[in-house]
């Protein structure tokens, strides 16, 4: 086994761009090693700012000999009329080295098998590299030199190593060599490397720590040992820590201060200026209360003159002070008074400004509480303020706080909790793990936000396609979804249906609704399908595709609880009995739709006594559902399986006398029917042989 090692080194990229590049690069490797001979050999890409870094420590030497097989022209051209070869496999076999003896039997293709040598593993990754480098997609490149390349960076240089010797390859007409650079200040000279420990020793040394992971750890010890000093702690944020690890080579963290009289602005206000625009970390003391103190991430061993700290808190000071001054100029004007300066504010060309989205939110939450039958004062007082902090001048300095701070300005204002915090609320959840509004009043407010959203873009045809979502559509779906799935105190008993309706409503659209209203049923419905798939539900896709069968659009819990209960059964032994019941029934009545049964036709005793337990079970059934115990229910439609199993063997239901036919198909019918009000069953995928050995 041999070992190789690749870097490139660019100018710095983008911090945010890291994880997305090294997975991609992780798949491709690990995509050319299984292609080689050697699946699941180990593979690590790291990065820095200024370098991406590829190690295979177990690579074989030559990749596996392998039997190939060749598709050549059609047979009706490779033979003549007499069966002699023709010139155009003669061709065929010349080209590939083979004779007539080579051609394998059948098809309608002339076909060969042939053994191919593996090759020298160093001329793979040779003819492989530079193409997996230079094909990596990143969101934005730049062209440097004479123009003619657009990569992510400029390229300073390449470096590649297979077994201790240079492994010769271009990337953008960049020669590759056996040497590499340090830290850009620190240590800038060029450095030899002959394996990759000694590479990895000699930047170290250079002040260079490859591995960002380890980067992550030294920085998250040093920031706790700071924070510490002052008796804090840093603050917990995952998406600060993601971008320190790639912002630097050489892991350092300083402690800097701001003054103590922005305390008094928001928090939400100094954690965004220091989280999102400084990417700085706030260190917090006792009962999480902020500090005027924070961590700041340094490119460097230390900062023994303080000129760092000093120039971290003089930004700092300067955006808080912006903010202070947005804040005290905010307050003077009341939410209320703002509303007017919406119509001046477009949300989209086709649909207005933003006071004509703020009417038609008020009349969307009107129809949720009537529905819900929800207090809806302080609700529609909320809808009516939610999108006033658009013209705030904190929120056109700070985009990110919008709904923020219209919640803190409601507050200060002296408004009731369920007003504020349904405008500070009303956009979330913004992902699929992020928290739901804290209250009814949150949660119909970002609801009725998300649907008139919604319809208003599909009205006009801007749907998302393929991978294109500008507007967010998907995610203002998913997380109504969220919400509506909610089963605590905050839940919302209404369905997507309902919803939509109220959307169209709102909309006044004429003549489109039942178009319009479909082509929402089908989103709603791809979202519901991979949220239930994806989340912490975990359901299978075929048990939601049963489920959903049956319905969904009208309450998602309840289509929650009808997938659990078939999760729950379809691991029994008595699943195969509902399966193959469903199964039979739903082909023999493919073309029959009623259910309505004549008792007087009914000829024999099987028959009889199958009609009789049908009514008894779907009466059972049909209490079950009411109260939502569906695997009962569906246990209960179980217990059907002898009785009809002994009505296929003796009754024959196609018969020629049409009205004995039509009823024995409509008695199928209605006991499929008491079924599939749950699931479709016979959508579900089952491996019989997992069922063998249970009673």
């Amino acid at each position: 086994m041999a070992e190789y090692f690749f870097e490139l080194l660019t100018e710095e990229i983008p911090a945010w761009m890291h994880d997305a590049a090294q997975a991609a690069l992780q798949q491709q490797l690990a995509r050319l090693l299984e292609e080689v001979g050697a699946p699941g050999a180990p593979v690590s890409v790291t990065s820095t700012p200024r370098r991406f870094v590829l190690f295979l420590p177990n690579v074989p030497v030559r990749e596996s000999d392998r039997e190939e097989e060749i598709k050549g022209p059609p047979r009706r051209a490779a033979y003549d009329a007499k069966g002699e070869p023709t010139q155009a496999l003669h061709g065929f076999l010349r080209k590939n080295n083979a004779t007539a003896a080579d051609i394998l039997e059948g098809g309608d293709y002339v076909r060969i098998r042939r053994n191919v040598a593996g090759r020298q593993i160093d001329s793979v990754l040779q003819q492989r590299v530079p193409g997996i480098i230079e094909g990596l997609r990143w969101p934005r490149t730049m062209r440097w030199g004479d123009g003619q390349r657009a990569y992510i960076r400029p390229i300073h240089s390449v470096l590649s190593m297979f077994e201790g010797r240079h492994l010769p390859m271009e990337i953008f007409g960049i020669a590759s060599g056996t040497t590499t650079s340090g830290h850009r200040t620190l240590a800038p000279r060029r450095i030899e490397v002959t394996s990759y420990n000694d590479y990895v020793t000699r930047l170290e040394l250079a002040r260079v720590v490859i591995d960002s992971t380890r980067r992550r750890h030294v920085m998250a010890e040093r920031a706790r040992m700071l924070a510490n000093s002052v008796r804090g702690a840093p603050s917990i944020d995952a998406s600060v820590w993601a971008q320190w690890q790639y912002l630097t080579e050489y892991p350092g963290v300083i402690r800097a201060e701001f003054r103590p009289e922005y305390l008094a602005l928001p928090e939400e206000v100094l954690v965004t200026v220091m989280r999102v625009h400084q990417k700085q970390l706030p260190i917090r003391g006792a009962g999480e209360k902020l500090t005027n103190s924070f961590l700041a991430v340094l490119d460097n061993e230390s900062d023994p003159d303080g000129n760092a700290a000093y120039g971290n808190s003089f930004v700092t000071n300067a955006r808080f002070a912006d903010a202070k001054f947005f804040y005290e100029t905010d307050r003077r004007k009341p939410l209320a008074d703002r509303i007017e300066q919406l119509a001046h504010l477009q949300f989209q060309e086709k649909l207005g400004n933003y006071a004509e989205k703020t009417k038609r939110i008020e009349a969307i939450t009107t129809s949720i509480c009537m529905a819900i039958g929800a207090e809806k004062n302080d609700i529609i007082t909320a809808a009516h303020l939610c999108k006033a902090d658009l013209v705030t001048e904190m929120v056109k300095e700070f985009t990110d706080l919008q709904g923020q701070i219209g919640g803190i300005y409601a507050r200060e204002e002296g408004y009731p909790e369920a007003v504020w915090q349904a405008i500070y609320d009303h956009y979330l959840p913004v992902n699929i793990d992020d928290a739901l509004p804290r209250t009814i009043s949150g949660a119909v407010v970002s609801l009725a936000d998300r649907i008139d959203t919604l319809v208003g873009f599909f009205r006009i045809g801007a749907k998302p396609t393929g991978s294109r979502d500008p507007f967010a559509l998907r995610r203002a779906a998913q997380g109504a979804v969220q919400i509506l799935l909610n089963r605590d105190k905050r839940q919302i008993r209404l369905g997507i249906d309902q919803l939509i309706d109220f959307g169209i409503a709102a909309h006044a659209a004429p003549g489109a609704d039942a178009p319009l209203r479909n082509e929402l049923l089908a989103f709603f419905a791809e979202r519901v399908r991979t949220l239930l798939e994806a989340s912490q539900y975990r359901f299978a896709y075929d048990e939601i595709a049963a489920a959903m069968e049956s319905g969904w659009a009208s309450s998602l819990t309840d289509l929650v609880d009808r997938i659990a209960a078939v999760k729950a059964i379809r691991g029994e032994a008595k699943f195969l009995s509902i399966l193959d019941s469903a199964k039979r029934i739903a082909n023999i009545t493919a073309d029959h739709r009623s259910t309505k049964v004549d008792a007087a036709k009914l000829e024999n005793d099987v028959e009889r006594r199958l009609s009789e337990l049908s009514n008894a079970v779907s009466e059972q059934i049909d209490e079950m559902i009411a109260g939502r115990e569906y695997r009962r229910a569906l246990e209960s439609f179980a217990g059907m399986a002898p009785e009809l199993e002994t009505f296929f063997g003796e009754v024959m239901v196609m018969v020629d006398d049409e009205g004995l036919r039509k009823n024995r198909l409509s008695l199928l019918r209605k006991i499929g029917s008491a079924v599939s009000k749950i699931a479709d069953v016979t959508k579900i995928v089952v491996d019989r042989s997992d069922y063998r050995g249970q009673a």
